[in-house]
């Protein structure tokens, strides 16, 4: 019976190591993360917009992530996305905690 463990054996995720993922470095003499990938900056900030409502619209941030990814037409701008994704995120926790803060100060909390 020792048989049926395998074959009942969940697999676990993984990565995808294909070399497809590769980042693209468009002009490594530029400043701006999105100006070093080839993203313009009409793209840019459409990224952006995205990014926030898509942080807004799910509860689950793999939700959100899986949302704004599928927006996005090459691994430069999925990188750009998640830059964008992790500052949203750092900014809209610091909003809640300075909120916090400012309830308990003011006895509203």
């Amino acid at each position: 019976m020792s048989w049926l463990g395998k074959m009942f054996k969940k697999k676990k995720k993984g990565y995808n190591t294909d070399s497809q993922y590769k980042l693209l470095i468009i002009d490594d003499s530029k400043e701006l993360i999105h100006e070093i990938l080839g993203i313009s900056e009409e793209r840019a900030d459409e990224l952006m917009k995205a990014c926030l409502k898509a942080y807004d619209d799910n509860d689950q941030l793999h939700s959100c992530l899986e949302d704004i990814i599928s927006q996005c037409k090459h691994t430069n701008e999925v990188v750009m996305a998640t830059l964008i994704m992790q500052k949203v995120i750092d900014r809209k926790k610091s909003l809640h905690g300075l909120m916090d803060a400012l309830k308990d100060i003011l006895g509203h909390g």
